[in-house]
């Protein structure tokens, strides 16, 4: 590692420790924590003894150590100690309105997503009482399908909560959260007063102060047709865009000096606060602070290194930010912007071309830089949204500046003015639904984790390349491209050749698929829709022609039991209630244990189509028999290889 490159760079150094920690921590959940928070104590004390040696190899190993334990030490999920299913006294304080009627509750040791009745009256800073039904999270592990509770494990929820009673307000505290939202709801109820017609009210609520909850669907599934959807998200593009405007005033008023911006940085963080502290208005708050405060007091200032600042900052804060889909894009489009835009720069342009075309190099930038992780999340990449940008973030931006403009002038002035800004609302709607029926999608995407890292390799190889212009950088290019290639080809032949059942997990209904060879056929199917397409499509398979009974090469399905060379699986339903000696047994459609002890299969699975009553009887049969048993509801999708 050469001397200068960490000087450059220094958090870009600490924040790749730090995330490989984080990642690494989900699969060392049972470690004990004391080992490694007495790593974490040694490595830092080491290398405040070392600090002084002028060799950097162990600085930089002592370094990785500490913040990769670190990382592994915050990342350390800790199950709580409650019974699925039981009711609770509920104590605790809301900390977040997802949406009408689903709150997030901090207790002392537990953090809870409440669903409430739409009609209950809460606000950020009331304290609850009442009692509850808890639910651990049930995590998937289905990797092509998006689960709630997975999303919720990674803001930091526990548990699910239903209220099996009349929840209780018994009192309220004020904290700088709670006083955001206060603001923010003013400030939304002020909209409301001054705009007269719904759909501006409710977009400008969306784009000024991030209430996405106003947001009809229609609207909603207009955005997400024409890959807009990040423009109804408080984001970079916002606080950016009035960031730019406060600059413009400094300009205005000849304050010229780089210095004199450091006092944008209250202003901009007024607007994340105002937003209700929305963590992509952070994000882009704190990125904007770095960028400005290292153009304040050094020479040369690198955006890289504030954008790895800022990541550095907020993971040490939240590590679970490191899963939010719009923490991985938002940092994914800021570092495309300032690594491949200056690429794209022209010196020699007319000046009135100049601003359409840097309007399209930054959006160009910065969807080449999501794209893996669109394709990853989303499976499908929209390739029209980069020209629709063209128009919409400039009417965006607009319309965020005319929104702000009826929230500071007084209420009467505003009334009048809200028409011409309904007039410019309509318009952008009316020019959407146009690009609506202009779709250029690349759909069914189903790139694994690997396929994902290959690509950032190879993009920024090719950024790298395009700076430096060394053949050896052209080397490693085509070394990635090679391997990417090899690893699609496995992949594709593997997934082609698996022989698998799969049992979904689905509330009250049954799915079980047989894979085989690239065909599927429904062995056990409760639901036109199951939710396995999904699976279908992921995995490329055909469907084989409706049939009663299965032969292929070293396997066969009859009657509900299928052999193969290395296990036998029976499925018992209320067709086939017979429980014969088979190694693996599938219990379905809500079938008892059987009285008889002669039955001891290796291993018992329930879906989710059983009753709890039923479930509890299982539980006891294979406790008094010591018979493995799993549950769908517990694990999610359950995948038999066979």
């Amino acid at each position: 590692m050469h001397p200068i490159y960490w000087h450059r760079f220094p958090f870009l150094f600490l924040v790749i420790p730090l995330i490989l920690g984080i990642i690494v921590g989900q699969y060392l959940s049972s470690f004990p924590s004391t080992f490694i928070l007495g790593v974490i104590i040694i490595s830092f004390f080491l290398l405040f003894i070392i600090q002084k040696v002028r060799s950097g190899l162990p600085f930089v190993l002592l370094t990785f150590t500490g913040l990769f334990s670190t990382g592994v030490y915050l990342s350390t999920t800790k199950i709580p100690a409650i019974i699925s299913g039981e009711t609770y006294q509920l104590t605790g304080r809301c900390e977040q309105i997802l949406s009408p009627g689903k709150i997030v509750v901090s207790s002392p040791h537990l953090c809870t997503y409440l669903q409430v009745p739409d009609s209950t009256e809460i606000t950020v800073g009331d304290s609850l009482a009442g009692l509850i039904r808890l639910y651990l999270l049930q995590t998937s592990h289905n990797r092509h399908d998006f689960n709630y509770d997975n999303y919720l494990q990674h803001q930091g929820i526990q548990a699910k909560g239903f209220p099996t009673g009349e929840i209780h307000k018994t009192g309220h505290s004020q904290d700088l959260y709670s006083v955001c939202h206060s603001i923010r709801n003013n400030l939304v109820t002020k909209l409301q007063r001054v705009i007269p017609d719904s759909t501006t009210y409710k977009l400008l609520a969306a784009l000024c102060l991030g209430c996405l909850q106003e947001i009809t669907p229609d609207t909603k599934e207009l955005f997400q047709n024409t890959g807009m959807i990040h423009i109804l998200a408080i984001s970079g593009l916002h606080i950016g865009a009035i960031f730019a405007f406060f600059l413009c005033l400094l300009r205005l008023f000849h304050f010229k000096s780089k210095k004199s911006r450091l006092i944008l940085i209250p202003l901009i963080w007024l607007v994340a606060c105002i937003t209700g502290l929305s963590p992509s208005a952070c994000r882009a708050a704190t990125i904007l602070s770095f960028i400005t405060i290292g153009e304040a007091f050094r020479q040369e200032t690198i955006p890289l290194n504030a954008i790895a600042a800022a990541a550095f900052f907020s993971l040490l804060i939240h590590p679970e930010l490191l899963y939010s889909v719009s923490f991985q894009m938002s940092y994914a489009a800021y570092t495309g912007i300032i690594l491949i835009y200056p690429l794209m720069r022209i010196k020699k342009m007319h000046k009135y071309l100049r601003p359409l075309y840097s309007l399209l190099c930054i959006s160009f930038s910065a969807q080449a830089m999501t794209l893996p992780i669109m394709a990853y999340y989303f499976h499908t990449i929209s390739l029209n949204s980069i020209f629709i940008n063209l128009i919409a973030v400039p009417a965006a931006s607009f319309l965020l500046y005319g929104g702000i403009m009826l929230l500071a002038l007084p209420g009467f002035i505003s009334f009048y003015l809200s028409y011409i800004i309904i007039g410019l609302t309509h318009l952008f709607i009316f020019s959407l639904q146009q690009f609506s029926k202009i779709v250029i999608n690349l759909p069914d995407l189903y790139p694994t984790v690997t396929h994902v890292i290959l690509f950032y390799l190879i993009i920024i190889l090719a950024i790298i390349y395009l700076i430096t212009r060394k053949r050896q950088v052209l080397r490693f290019i085509c070394c990635s491209v090679s391997i990417l290639l090899v690893f699609h080809c496995c992949f594709t032949y593997y997934i082609q050749n698996r022989q698998e059942i799969v049992i979904r997990n689905l509330y009250k209904q049954s799915a079980i698929l047989l894979n085989y060879k690239g065909y599927y056929a429904y062995l056990k199917t409760t639901s036109p829709d199951d939710g396995l397409s999904t699976y279908i499509t992921a995995n490329h398979l055909q469907a084989l022609p409706t049939h009663e009974a299965f032969v292929g090469q070293q396997i066969k399905f009859i009657r509900n039991h299928l052999s193969s060379s290395q296990c036998s699986i029976s499925i018992i339903d209320h067709t086939n209630s017979t429980f014969s000696h088979e190694n693996i047994v599938i219990i379905t459609e809500n079938i008892y244990p059987p009285n008889f002890l002669e039955f001891h299969p290796r291993l018992i699975i329930m879906d989710n189509s059983n009753t709890s009553h039923c479930t509890k009887a299982w539980q006891k049969f294979c406790l008094k028999n010591q018979i493995p048993f799993f549950k769908t509801s517990e694990v999610g999708t359950i995948i038999l290889k066979i």
